[in-house]
């Protein structure tokens, strides 16, 4: 969202960001977007309020742009902002659109919740999805109209080499038998680090040496520590947190490994095979099947640790396979690039408020 407004914004577009947390975030913001906290989301020391929420939205909703005129459109994005948001739009004259960035076949809002989405997607203009398999469930489900649009990605600096080595336990080490490898996302659930590091313990012994770096935070953060201590992995790993940006972290690595339960489209594995990583990824259904041509520009796997063991003991064995996925993966840069997907937004958005007649 924050690169998307950046973008309209430098297209002489009016672009407020409306954030219901508060202005910090790990994401530039072009100076040209109007920023409104909201500072209303729950933390782990203060209760949310869902009116509260509603209330503020509805409000900065209904004031408009800095100018004090309306808005032309709105555009919301994740499951549950996007109820809130159709919810807070309630009556006003004004086109909203929102996007799943998710995958709602598999990551359930609860019963409530996904009862009001039911009924308040179908009131959106247009629900933009991640890819096809969503957008035929969620169309199918809510009776929403639905539009694929798939997500951009940030390659790195065209200055940027592959010299530096993975920061971590491996970082000093000169030693080029070990694999140096690469997870990263929020460390939740469905992200299923739990799960690779299963799989990385079920390894044969007598594959070669390696050590992991993965990089995010999350309530998970203390649980998968103990579980690598009880592998007997906590020397391989290192887990810096949140870095940004990431190329430095990517330079020299050799392998980025995407473990997910689910995911709506995922960005890491994009940003890492547009640093030219070799690439395995569990089987995602749409999320990957646009991404990855199999054995080409990336390695897929069965979504199960027993096949993810297997994956990686294949990759990581074979020097000559990893350097093809790793040549052949940067093209996800012209794929999967910004300007198409700005393009994409922009274009449903003008589409939306000029049926309307506004300018």
């Amino acid at each position: 969202m924050a690169g998307l407004a950046s973008r309209l914004a430098e297209r002489d577009h009016r672009v407020t960001l409306i954030l219901l947390g508060d202005r910090s975030s790990r994401h530039d913001v072009s100076p040209r977007v109007t920023v409104i906290p909201l500072d209303c989301l729950a933390t782990p020391t203060r209760r949310g309020w869902i009116g509260q929420r509603w209330r503020r939205l509805r409000t900065a909703i209904a004031r408009g742009d800095r100018a004090g005129k309306s808005f032309d459109a709105v555009l919301s994005f994740c499951d549950w902002t996007n109820v809130m948001t159709l919810a807070a739009a309630w009556g006003m004259d004004i086109p909203v659109l929102v996007a799943e960035r998710s995958n709602p076949m598999l990551q359930t809002m609860g019963r409530p919740k996904e009862w009001l989405r039911r009924r308040l997607y179908k009131r959106a203009r247009r629900v933009i999805c991640l890819s096809d398999d969503v957008a035929e469930y969620l169309a199918k489900t809510t009776g929403a109209n639905t539009l694929v649009i798939h997500s951009a990605v940030d390659g790195p600096p065209e200055s940027d080499g592959r010299a530096a080595e993975c920061n971590g336990p491996s970082s000093s080490s000169s030693d080029s038998q070990v694999l140096r490898i690469v997870a990263m996302g929020r460390l939740e659930f469905e992200k299923g680090f739990d799960r690779l590091l299963e799989a990385l313990a079920g390894m044969d012994p007598g594959m070669r040496d390696w050590r992991l770096t993965l990089l995010g935070d999350g309530s998970l953060r203390s649980q998968l520590q103990d579980r690598a201590r009880h592998l007997g992995l906590d020397h391989r790993i290192n887990m810096p947190g949140w870095v940004r940006p990431i190329w430095q972290e990517l330079d020299g690595c050799d392998l980025f490994v995407l473990p997910s339960r689910y995911e709506g489209f995922p960005s890491a594995l994009l940003e890492a095979m547009s640093a030219g990583l070799a690439c395995v990824s569990v089987d995602l259904g749409g999320a990957t099947d646009a991404i990855i041509r199999h054995g080409t520009n990336a390695w897929r796997v069965g979504n199960t640790v027993p096949e993810l063991t297997e994956g990686l003991s294949k990759i990581m064995a074979d020097d000559k396979l990893r350097r093809r996925l790793a040549k052949n993966a940067v093209e996800v840069k012209t794929r999967f690039g910004w300007p198409s997907m700005v393009d994409a937004y922009e274009q449903v958005l003008k589409d939306e408020v000029n049926s309307d007649g506004n300018r």
